[in-house]
């Protein structure tokens, strides 16, 4: 019986550690809305970059996909466009923002930054 307790045990934490990491909301307030950030672009209100981010990362989330060439710990040069196309490179992007330097992401890593 202690081992059936212990293998339920093991699926409850399994399920509750899938739901720990990033999402789009506690992603998109690092870039726009926290101290830790506040990442401005001109032309836009802190409130208009926050929508933005949400849109396009919710909306990548909602599309299967492989990663492709995407690489968020690469630089990319601002005049370069990147677009998160799916749920697997909105996943690495929600990460590498999540574990990356705000320096770090103004000088191009962790795109798209909008």
């Amino acid at each position: 019986m202690k081992s059936i307790g212990l293998i339920a045990g093991l699926c409850l934490l399994a399920i509750g550690a899938a739901g720990c990491g990033p999402d789009c909301q506690s992603t998109c307030n690092i870039l726009y809305q926290s101290e830790e950030c506040g990442i401005a672009s001109p032309g836009s209100t802190q409130s208009e970059l926050l929508s933005t981010c949400l849109d396009a990362c919710e909306n990548a989330l909602e599309i299967p996909g492989e990663l492709g060439r995407y690489d968020p710990n690469e630089r990319t040069p601002s005049s370069q466009n990147v677009e998160l196309k799916n749920d697997k490179q909105a996943a690495v992007w929600m990460d590498c923002v999540v574990e990356t330097a705000c320096e770090n992401i103004e000088e191009g890593y962790c795109a798209p930054v909008w």
